[in-house]
């Protein structure tokens, strides 16, 4: 399911984040999550699951630099390939004693919450087969429901240690808190090119590209904790020139600006969320 829900759909490829001490941000993603490291210098570090791919960047928050606005990041999933990789990932936390914030059953995954050291929230995930999933035209029902704790920890055992996160590993979806959340439903269907998948749980949008329960994210549940962590971008992969020319004319169509940078289109959201926009 990870090669045909995003391979080649539109998704999240990259997510860029400000941190306030890069050394405890390193020790964080590497011993306790798992990644490898691409790149690092001084400004920031590059990680990897595959080692060629930099699916997350980690950049030093300069107090001093410009002011930074306000980045509305609400969560970010790791993906991991199979429920086996997750309860590895489970024993790994309990072992290792690293705090969660709770875990949940969503009917087309299962997922475990924790933070970084900036309180970014994490979600480490599995999907469950898309058989599984309830469906009605392209709307797919998602819940919220008690974690399967000693059916996770058990599809591992004993001899399966974890060390990093396994290579098929990406970024399953960005979930965003917004204040305009109709008008950033309507840029990141109608411009960006997502299909509207749920929007019957309160204030929020599930929002993907090939019929996947969600590459994105949005809510307006004004949690007490929004506007603390600093997202400095993120990047959307499309998965070839034809979609990436349909969002680029819908750009021009709608007069939105955007600058064209060796990352590629560089455009923001209502919310004034940095976005590069990229082709595979």
């Amino acid at each position: 399911m990870i090669y045909y829900y995003h391979k080649d759909a539109i998704h999240i490829s990259k997510i860029d984040l400000l941190v306030n001490d890069l050394k405890v941000s390193r020790r964080f993603y590497t011993k306790k999550m798992g990644f490898n490291i691409l790149e690092e210098n001084y400004k920031y570090i590059a990680l990897t699951v595959d080692h060629q791919n930099e699916i997350i960047r980690l950049h030093q928050d300069n107090k001093n630099s410009e002011k930074q606005e306000k980045m509305n990041i609400y969560h970010f999933a790791i993906l991991l390939p199979t429920r086996n990789d997750l309860g590895k990932f489970l024993r790994h936390l309990i072992a290792q004693q690293i705090p969660i914030d709770g875990a949940a059953d969503h009917l087309v995954s299962e997922a475990i919450y924790l933070q970084d050291p900036d309180g970014f929230g994490i979600e480490i995930s599995c999907d469950k087969d898309d058989s599984t999933w309830n469906t009605n035209d392209k709307s797919i029902k998602m819940d919220t429901l008690p974690f399967d704790y000693k059916g996770v920890y058990y599809s591992a055992d004993d001899n399966d240690i974890f060390s990093t996160l396994p290579v098929e590993s990406t970024i399953g979806h960005l979930h965003l808190q917004v204040d305009k959340l109709e008008e950033t439903k309507e840029f990141y269907n109608k411009i960006i090119g997502f299909d509207i998948i749920n929007d019957s749980i309160r204030d929020a949008v599930f929002m993907s590209d090939k019929n996947y329960h969600h590459h994105l994210a949005i809510n307006s549940w004004k949690d007490s904790k929004s506007g603390q962590q600093k997202m400095k971008s993120f990047t959307i992969t499309y998965p070839n020139c034809e979609k990436y020319k349909e969002t680029y004319d819908n750009l021009m169509k709608q007069n939105i600006s955007f600058e064209e940078t060796s990352h590629g289109l560089l455009v923001k959201d209502p919310e004034n969320t940095q976005i590069y926009l990229s082709i595979k």
